[in-house]
């Protein structure tokens, strides 16, 4: 199961979305409020979905497969859903008036197998995403391009030749997105545009719109380059979390994970406008959570998703 932060016109939710099996064992979407500390079973997906990625947009969440099946009941068809959230409503301790719906499939998966492929399907996964004004964009392992999904037309295009520069999601912060640099292996921020140009490239289909994305590095005060992994979220305009997990068993070997470390180390960071280069560490600081479930095994990143909201 995936989470994601979602602010409701019912206020704050921490929404979680996913299941293990295709049989009907209990919600594929849970919703937990922070405010009233409820937790509210919704609706089922239009077909399970392994830790998806979820992108909030609005009153709307996108689930997105992250490692999409050509057979079978995981990460199958329908690769693509979304769920509208501005006209739910909680009756009687669970979420109505909304519910999954399909969206149109990437190009950029596999389809119209031969009876080969289709007997030994491609391995294939979403290598990096993010949601950037009015669209989304994705990068595929073993590809190379960067595919736009129009939240307006609801149609997807290819819009660059090049992949994403970042592994994983890039996040708002600020004006600007932080991201996993793929070439760098650090957290680095980002400038990301959609825009117009007048000559697009042969291969591009997206029209007349063109990706820009610059690069800058997040240093602290001396200019060194802050070393991270990369799971992290942002703390809005002002700051930005990373977290690191490793197990705390007292038995190694046995068949359940139930302690779990969680290293969270929080950065704070100078106004974006003071610098065009990098983004500054004024200050940072370091704890670390003991997690402990007896009852049920830990999973990481679901964990980890939770503890960052």
């Amino acid at each position: 199961m995936s989470f994601v932060a979602v602010r409701s016109r019912h206020g704050p939710w921490i929404v979680g979305v996913g299941g293990n099996a295709p049989i009907d064992y209990g919600p594929e979407t849970i919703v937990f409020d922070t405010r009233t500390h409820q937790v509210i079973p919704g609706p089922k997906l239009v077909s399970t979905k392994l830790c998806p990625i979820l992108l909030p947009v609005g009153d709307r969440i996108y689930a997105l497969t992250r490692y999409p099946a050509m057979k079978g009941g995981i990460n199958f068809v329908p690769w693509f859903q979304v769920l509208d959230l501005s006209q739910a409503r909680v009756v009687s301790g669970r979420l109505v008036d909304c519910k999954w719906e399909q969206l149109p499939r990437p190009p950029c998966f596999p389809w119209e197998l031969s009876p080969r492929h289709y007997i030994f399907p491609p391995m294939v996964r979403v290598r990096s995403f993010v949601s950037v004004s009015s669209c989304i964009l994705v990068s595929m392992d073993e590809q190379k391009g960067t595919h736009m999904f129009n939240l307006e037309t609801q149609q997807w295009s290819k819009l660059d030749d090049k992949n994403l520069p970042f592994t994983g999601g890039a996040v708002p912060h600020g004006p600007l997105f932080l991201g996993f640099s793929t070439a760098a292996k650090r957290i680095a921020a980002y400038n990301i545009t959609v825009c117009a140009t007048d000559s697009p490239s042969p291969s591009i289909t997206a029209g007349s719109l063109s990706l820009s994305i610059t690069e800058f590095p997040v240093v602290d005060e001396a200019g060194e380059e802050v070393v991270s992994n990369g799971k992290f979220v942002s703390l809005g305009n002002h700051g930005f979390c990373s977290f690191r997990c490793r197990t705390d068993d007292l038995v190694l070997g046995t068949l359940e994970h139930t302690r779990e470390l969680v290293t969270m180390r929080a950065y704070a960071t100078e106004d974006h406008l003071k610098s065009v280069r990098n983004v500054v560490i004024s200050s940072q600081m370091e704890q670390v959570y003991s997690v402990r479930d007896s009852l049920r095994g830990l999973s990481w990143p679901s964990l980890v998703d939770v503890i960052s909201l």
